[in-house]
């Protein structure tokens, strides 16, 4: 079993990247975000991951230097083209140009098109409540959801980031939803370690409700009809008004190709309709009122949205967190194959010593 520290983990993911020719500043977004995942226990979106970023790399499915431009400003509104690059960058690089125009107008929203996986959601929240800004990011993905009663694939989990600051700043107001019960990379890692799911994740080809990972076919909307509904704004917000692909549209991972995704950025600078301070206080008091309210029976805490994952990132941070070896031996395989390591080489040998 492979155990890492945060700043392992980060300089890891660095060096992998480097040898596929991505640019030093994409290459610290997706690591800041692939390590994220793992240690707010989002291993579908951490280094399990990253295997196939590193696929889609190498294939060309992922354009290590992209063309990544503005294609419309009007002023509080942008509109991008990622250039077919690695999504959780383009995402960061959105994000800074509508940070930058939320402060002189105290809203502001940026579209983008030909993106791909933006992996963990929940980076984004924490980087709102640094900032100050209340928003939401949403974005489409291949299809793995059939509609409400349907049993085609034709949605994707699509999910929706939110977040805001209180008074402490590590423990912001944070949620990162996929619209479907569950993300698919969580079927795809259980897959992978050939392991049964719990009831309720997914149905087979004709509908049926299964455990097996390998006879899922689709993942259920979260709520029913709700997480459908849901899932369609999805598409509308990042897919239509970007003038991207919509779910239906966009290749499975699997197939290495493009994924062209689409996604929506908006920020609230809470300066422009408050005092930040009194913001926080009131948020922070929200937050008491409903952590100290009475408890179901049998249910020792309640915890605000995120908060279970900014415990354990800050648990993790100090203590590293561990990965499989199923998962080791394939990071290892793809290391060779993109020449980070050599024949005799181990992938310990791009991980620093503490």
């Amino acid at each position: 079993m492979m155990h890492l520290s945060y700043d392992q983990e980060i300089a890891l993911i660095k060096r992998l990247l480097a040898a596929l020719n991505v640019s030093e500043s994409d290459a610290a977004s997706l690591a800041a975000v692939v390590t994220h995942s793992d240690f707010t226990g989002t291993y579908s979106h951490g280094l399990s991951r990253l295997c196939t970023y590193i696929r889609q790399y190498m294939v060309g499915a992922l354009v290590a230097q992209p063309d990544f431009r503005c294609v419309k400003d009007s002023d509080a509104s942008l509109a991008f083209d990622c250039g077919g690059g690695s999504g959780i960058a383009a995402v960061n690089r959105v994000y800074d140009a509508v940070l930058e125009r939320a402060r002189k107008y105290g809203v502001a929203a940026g579209v983008a098109r030909n993106s791909a996986n933006i992996g963990c959601g929940g980076y984004y929240g924490h980087r709102m409540a640094e900032d100050n800004v209340i928003g939401i990011v949403v974005s489409n993905t291949y299809p793995c959801m059939a509609p409400y009663g349907g049993a085609d694939r034709l949605i994707g989990t699509n999910p929706i980031i939110l977040g805001c600051p209180t008074t402490d700043p590590n423990r912001p107001i944070v949620i990162d939803i996929s619209t479907s019960g569950v993300a698919i990379g969580k079927v795809q890692a259980y897959r992978r370690e050939n392991k049964e799911m719990p009831e309720g994740w997914a149905n087979d080809y004709d509908g049926n409700p299964t455990t097996d990972p390998h006879a899922a076919y689709c993942v259920r909307p979260v709520g029913g009809h709700k997480g459908y509904g849901l899932a369609v704004f999805v598409d509308m917000f990042g897919g239509i008004l970007s003038d991207a692909l919509t779910s239906a549209e966009i290749p499975f991972v699997e197939d290495l190709k493009p994924e062209k995704t689409g996604f929506a950025v908006i920020l609230l600078d809470i300066a422009h309709f408050l005092n930040v301070e009194r913001f926080k206080e009131h948020a922070s008091a929200y937050a008491s009122m409903l952590k100290n309210s009475r408890t179901a029976t049998g249910v020792k805490e309640i915890f605000m949205p995120g908060e279970i994952e900014a415990r354990l990132i800050e648990e993790r941070k100090v203590t590293g967190t561990d990965f499989s070896d199923a998962l080791q031996a394939e990071l290892e395989d793809l290391a060779h194959q993109i020449g980070a390591i050599g024949e005799d080489g181990r992938l310990a040998d791009l991980i620093p010593a503490c």
